[in-house]
């Protein structure tokens, strides 16, 4: 049979141990949702794994978690299951297979997508990535919070795609700049009032002057004054600009580009 992009299929009874999982573009095996799969499993709906036969391996890369659960509906012994074998498919074919998966399997997150397109070489997130890393950041699309690591990767792909490199690169040279070290200052907030100010402003403003408002307010402060007013639009962009403008007498921006 024939995949509509060209790739040979076949269907395959193959046992779990012979299937291996990339992990530049898999996820982590989601525990919670592996036990919900085995305790709800229905054989009408179960959907078989995916797999791409490469270099003498089968790569799985739609159905970990279902394999998963197949072994621990049969007690954790290597039980045959049916599986879709693709031939043919390079390792980016299996990552765009990946990033494009839906029906009833778990969409992958934007965090998952991401992580598949900067591991396949993505020219835009591989940019946002080195640029975050030169202002001292780490992006690795490892969900663990600290202080210099980016957790909100969607939000920072939203910035990314709003500015355009270069804009891109100073808001994030300012936020280092004021708050480098403060943990909130990589929040989803912060990062998308400021790609929202620097949307509006760039080019326009003094941008020392920015930072030096902004170092004397912390972002957490930002983010609950901002939520005060969450009907407005751009509410944490406004506080970001009213911080700016503050004891201004010339140059003031104007606020209600942000309304």
């Amino acid at each position: 049979m024939i995949y509509p992009k060209g790739h040979e299929f076949e269907y395959k009874m193959l046992r779990p141990s012979q299937l291996k999982v990339d992990p530049t573009y898999q996820r982590m095996i989601d525990v919670k949702r592996v036990e919900k799969i085995a305790k709800e499993f229905d054989g009408d709906i179960f959907n078989e794994p995916k797999v791409s036969y490469r270099d003498g391996v089968y790569w799985i890369f739609d159905g970990q978690q279902s394999t998963a659960a197949w072994r621990k509906l049969h007690n954790n012994e290597d039980t045959p299951l049916l599986c879709k074998v693709f031939r043919g498919m390079t390792w980016l074919d299996e990552c765009d297979a990946f990033i494009a998966q839906n029906g009833l399997a778990k969409v992958p997150t934007t965090n998952d997508k991401l992580r598949a397109a900067f591991n396949s070489n993505d020219p835009n997130v591989v940019d946002m990535v080195e640029k975050s890393n030169l202002c001292g950041y780490t992006v690795d699309f490892v969900v663990s919070k600290t202080p210099t690591r980016i957790v909100a990767t969607s939000a920072l792909a939203r910035a990314y795609n709003l500015l355009g490199g270069d804009a891109f690169l100073d808001m994030m040279t300012a936020v280092r700049d004021a708050w480098y070290g403060d943990i909130d200052a990589v929040s989803v907030q912060i990062l998308t009032g400021m790609a929202t100010f620097y949307k509006a402003y760039w080019g326009n403003f003094d941008n020392e002057a920015l930072v030096s408002k902004l170092r004397v307010i912390k972002p957490a402060q930002i983010i609950r004054d901002g939520k005060q007013f969450t009907y407005r639009k751009n509410t944490y962009a406004q506080e970001i600009c009213k911080y700016y403008n503050v004891k201004r007498r010339a140059n003031r921006l104007d606020e209600a580009k942000l309304s």
